[in-house]
């Protein structure tokens, strides 16, 4: 978008969303709460983000360097893998989507087990921009000196 890569921007969005779903299970795991709902609405709303950032990615995935593209597609099957793990974990919950109802421990566990790969993923596609710096043009052509 206007020169920019879009998928950093909006990647910030189904990552926040997912990690506090996590949160919001940790949360009823220690008793702390009784509603479920709201980690079904978050798990949701990450899920459906996720897929734009995804989307996005793949279309920055083109400008992307040759060599890079081996760290992405790493990347890219972790955040993957973390996706689907949070979507059975919503699967599993489905009622929760409507109303607080009791969860099972195993949609809590790959909640849980999500989160970290989703971490690592994250991570990953940090050190794809930080240290190799993907789709990121040097300050000597962009306009800024």
């Amino acid at each position: 978008m206007l020169g920019h890569p879009v998928h950093p921007a909006l990647v910030h969005f189904p990552i926040g969303l997912l990690l506090s779903a996590t949160i919001a299970d940790l949360a009823w795991l220690a008793g702390l709460t009784h509603d479920t709902h709201i980690a079904a609405i978050l798990m949701a709303g990450g899920l459906a983000g996720g897929l734009l950032a995804m989307g996005a990615g793949m279309i920055d995935l083109i400008r992307l360097d040759q060599k890079l593209v081996g760290h992405a597609t790493v990347h890219m099957s972790v955040v993957g893998t973390a996706w689907i793990g949070y979507a059975v974990a919503l699967y599993l919950r489905k009622e929760a989507l409507t109303a607080s109802v009791a969860i099972t421990m195993s949609a809590v566990a790959i909640s849980i087990i999500s989160a970290v790969v989703l971490a690592a993923g994250g991570w990953l596609g940090g050190r794809l921009v930080y240290t190799f710096g993907a789709n990121v043009e040097p300050a000597s052509t962009s306009g800024l000196g």
